[in-house]
């Protein structure tokens, strides 16, 4: 049966001992913290690990939790913290280093075949793994800030909490990353034949 409510109403359920609801809120949750972690440049594995942790540290925290903001700010916030422990600046490096691998086997692959279909397929990957990338190398504190809010949706006000920083702040590092994108990713946009208006 369909358990309709909301996160947060899961979450008072577990902390009072039903694991029932927790265990349909980790079902709720697990896909967005595994999607969080890759966009902050975590492997697929990694991603799953790391998600499962968070997910322990929920339960572990499930009595000390107090409902100020939304649980998925909170659970970001769990994942987060873990990502910044876990990945040190050198694991992060050789992460994006794999997926430009990757990358390269797919094109050498398929880098015969002149079908108008998977041409453009590829472009369609390339052009998303160049997006991926450039958030990859962003300064963590502009990545955070991007990928919590453009990709995960979350209010600046949220952000500031979660972070612990003023919401002006959250802001101004969004509009930095935003303008290190734009920069970062100008190359591939005037390549594909467009013009700035």
């Amino acid at each position: 049966m369909l358990d309709l409510r909301s996160e947060e109403e899961l979450m008072e359920a577990a902390r009072g001992g039903d694991d029932d609801a927790f265990r349909t809120l980790t079902l709720r949750l697990r896909a967005t913290v595994v999607r969080f972690l890759r966009h902050m440049g975590c492997e697929p594995a990694e991603a799953e690990d790391l998600a499962q942790e968070t997910l322990l540290r929920l339960w572990g925290a499930r009595e000390r939790y107090e409902r100020r903001a939304r649980l998925k700010t909170y659970v970001l916030g769990i994942a987060r913290n873990l990502w910044l422990s876990h990945c040190g600046r050198e694991a992060r490096r050789a992460a994006r280093e794999t997926g430009r691998e990757e990358q390269l086997d797919r094109l050498l692959l398929y880098g015969g075949v002149r079908a108008e279909g998977l041409e453009a397929r590829l472009l369609a990957d390339y052009r998303a793994f160049r997006v991926r990338e450039a958030i990859a190398e962003l300064p963590e504190r502009q990545r955070v800030v991007f990928v919590l809010a453009h990709l995960e949706e979350l209010p600046y006000a949220e952000i500031a909490v979660m972070l612990g920083i003023a919401e002006g702040t959250v802001k101004s590092r969004m509009s930095r990353a935003v303008r290190n994108l734009r920069q970062s990713l100008a190359s591939e946009y005037y390549q594909a034949g467009h013009k700035e208006e």
